[in-house]
């Protein structure tokens, strides 16, 4: 589908704001993990070798967030994103039975995690996802833990640094502006930034997106966004999907 610009400004026009919750990246088998929602916000995620494939499950049917399986209900996603895309979300955890997922959460502050039922629901796997590298300013196409291909990018600029953590696609969007500041294709992920300027109008969320600017890729110049080139967009439209993973690190 195709976006106008005027609607991406609004949702993740972000080309200037700072900081973000860390926390520990955790791809875990199934099984092993329990526990309700929280905002994750110890150590900065690990450069790591997933020993599993990632499970996408597809909610474009809305659902209910519980805060453990069968708890309370902590709130509901919709069956589709603000921008139209079909809900599907990254679980890294399951009960015991496999009838609940633990999954990260598109909402507010970034690394919420909470529980939501399997049964009924279409499941992908899928060992592709993305790592975002700060410290190199690279965004890299992963399969497992092979590096298919690495992209220079634009990171936060030093007062509105690109937030660290586990995210996920939640909206490929053709831009339908290629000369413009998002390029011809963007990814909104489910992440947000936490502290916009003041007077800033055009929305918190996080994006892996082209440029106008292609100078500045590789430096410190944007509002936390990743800018990567149009023959870096290309790749990743190819391989990406809704639900994909992506994980940035310091």
């Amino acid at each position: 589908m195709r976006w106008t610009i005027s609607l991406l400004l609004a949702v993740f026009a972000l080309s200037a704001a700072p900081a973000a919750s860390a926390m520990e990246l955790q791809t875990m088998p199934p099984g092993q993990a329990a526990g309700a929602v929280r905002s994750e916000t110890g150590s900065a995620p690990r450069k790591h070798a997933p020993r599993h494939p990632f499970t996408l499950l597809d909610e474009s049917a809305g659902t209910a967030v519980r805060a453990w399986p069968g708890g309370r209900v902590l709130g509901t996603l919709a069956g589709r994103t603000p921008l139209g895309t079909p809900t599907w979300l990254w679980a890294v955890a399951f009960s015991r039975n496999y009838g609940w997922a633990r999954v990260v959460l598109p909402w507010h502050p970034n690394g919420l995690t909470g529980w939501v039922r399997t049964r009924g629901h279409r499941v992908v796997h899928t060992r592709i996802w993305v790592q975002a590298d700060l410290s190199r300013r690279r965004v890299m196409l992963m399969h497992g833990a092979r590096v298919v291909r690495s992209f220079p990018a634009a990171i936060g600029a030093p007062d509105s640094p690109t937030p660290i953590g586990r995210f996920s696609v939640t909206d490929p969007i053709s831009t339908g502006d290629p000369s413009g500041p998002y390029g011809w294709y963007a990814f909104g992920l489910s992440g947000h930034q936490p502290n916009l300027p003041p007077g800033w109008t055009g929305g918190d969320q996080l994006a892996i997106h082209g440029t106008n600017d292609p100078a500045s890729i590789g430096t410190r110049a944007s509002a936390g966004c990743l800018r990567v080139s149009a023959a870096a967009l290309w790749v990743l439209k190819r391989a990406l999907r809704p639900g994909t993973p992506v994980v940035i690190h310091p």
